[in-house]
């Protein structure tokens, strides 16, 4: 939250899904998460619906929406293998493994699919979590297998994480890498972590998020 609130990360990311959006457009966002992508997004279509499987996510984006005043906009708890629906435009934001043919079911005119460059992380020492996340290259691998032709861009974005103090930031670097020793987490921060100067966040660790944009037209598929 701190992240996206405090570098824009969302909004830059948003500016770049929008011209592939039309005003009366519906538009759902599989896997949404905490939704900060999709209340930037709710503005520029007819309506938006935000589908997680975490209901404490669903109900804070519910909360966010209202205070934001979008009357578009509809949050639910589901699981993206079993959830049925029709959209004309179906967007993953740093999905897992999708089924491209089951969302590709769901959509009426397009599938945009932002997925990392590689699942490398620098906010944290060890193996990356999320080391089974579609990446740029198996996502151009298995739709070239299934005979689908897309469209990709590709950008880099920072999107590093906002520290309120030294015991923060060794509190995020323990929950984001469970099994490293004290002293592991001492020289990564040390070599990592740089100060900003800002009073609310005087440390920062920073991470240039590479990723692509995959659009598939059905017209296309």
């Amino acid at each position: 939250m701190d992240a996206s609130a405090y570098l824009g990360f969302h909004k830059s990311l948003a500016e770049m899904i929008i011209p592939y959006l039309e005003p009366d457009d519906t538009l759902c966002d599989m896997g949404c998460g905490l939704g900060r992508l999709d209340l930037e997004l709710a503005r520029h279509v007819s309506r938006l619906t935000a589908v997680d499987i975490n209901e404490n996510v669903i109900e804070l984006l519910r909360r966010d929406a209202e205070l934001a005043g979008l009357r578009n906009f509809s949050a639910e708890c589901g699981d993206a293998e079993t959830f049925r629906g029709s959209f004309d435009v179906l967007l993953t934001s740093f999905f897992g493994q999708a089924d491209t043919q089951g969302f590709l079911r769901l959509c009426k005119r397009r599938l945009i699919r932002v997925v990392h460059r590689n699942n490398k992380d620098r906010l944290y020492p060890g193996q990356p979590r999320y080391a089974k996340k579609d990446t740029v290259e198996t996502v151009q691998r298995k739709l070239r297998d299934m005979g689908i032709d897309f469209m990709l861009e590709t950008a880099s974005l920072e999107f590093g994480q906002p520290l309120k103090s030294w015991r923060d930031a060794v509190l995020f670097v323990q929950n984001n890498a469970p099994d490293a020793g004290e002293d592991e987490i001492d020289m990564f921060l040390r070599e990592n972590a740089v100060q900003t100067g800002w009073d609310e966040f005087p440390f920062y660790l920073p991470n240039p998020k590479e990723f692509g944009i995959f659009v598939i037209d059905k017209e296309l598929k």
